[in-house]
C-alpha cells in the first residue's frame, strides 16, 4: 500500500547550469516529509544539502539529508533519539510521452522529470523513510528486559533465578567448551 503526500518540492530544470549544475539547501521540518499514517515521530528540522547536475535530459541528485527521530528500542521499550543521515545519489530521466498503446511507463524504482520540473519530494521522502532501521535498538550491546519480571537488565541485573541448563545438553556444552 502506497502513502500518498500532497507536499513537493519542485525544481525547475532550466534552472539547473548545464556546465556548472544547481546546489540546493533547505531545511523543512520534520512533519513536511511524514504524514500520521507513515508512523515516524520526527524531531525538530531535517535539513537537505543536494547538487543537481545535468547530462542531457537525465539530471543525477547527489548529497545528503539529515534529521532526527524518536524510536522505541526493539528490546528494552526505551525511548531514544536516532539521527538519521542518508546519502542521496539518483538518476532523474525524462519521461517518454505516452506509449503507442496510450499507457504511460512505470517503473517504482526509476525516478522520471517531464522536462519542465523535477519533484524531489518523493526521492528525500523515500531515503528517509529507509534510515529508520527496522529493529530499532538503543545500544548495540542491550541487554533487553527480563522474560521473567520485566526488569530492565541494562540498569541492573533483576533478582530471577536462572534456568538451570538442560541436562541432556550437557555433553554439547563441554564440545563447545573446548572448541
Amino acid at each position: 500500500m502506497k502513502i500518498e503526500h500532497k507536499n513537493r518540492i519542485e525544481i525547475d530544470i532550466d534552472s539547473i547550469d548545464p556546465d556548472n549544475g544547481l546546489t540546493l539547501q533547505m531545511e523543512k521540518p520534520f512533519g513536511f516529509f511524514f504524514n500520521e499514517e507513515d508512523g515516524v515521530n520526527g524531531v525538530g528540522a531535517v535539513t537537505v544539502d543536494l547538487a543537481l547536475t545535468k547530462a542531457g535530459d537525465d539530471i543525477f541528485v547527489a548529497g545528503r539529508a539529515e534529521g532526527t527521530v524518536k524510536l522505541q528500542c526493539g528490546r528494552c521499550l526505551a525511548d531514544y533519539e536516532l539521527t538519521l543521515a542518508p546519502v542521496i545519489e539518483a538518476p532523474f530521466f525524462q519521461r517518454a510521452a505516452e506509449s503507442s498503446e496510450g499507457e504511460e511507463e512505470d517503473d517504482g524504482e526509476v525516478n522520471y522529470h517531464d522536462g519542465e520540473k523535477l519533484d524531489l519530494f518523493p526521492l528525500l521522502h523515500d531515503h528517509l523513510f529507509l534510515a529508520i532501521p527496522f529493529k530499532p535498538l538503543c545500544m548495540e550491546e542491550c541487554k533487553g528486559l527480563c522474560p521473567k519480571c520485566g526488569a530492565d537488565l541494562n540498569t541492573a541485573p533483576c533478582g530471577c533465578k536462572q534456568k538451570e541448563p538442560d541436562a541432556r545438553l550437557a555433553a554439547l556444552q563441554k564440545l563447545k567448551e573446548r572448541l
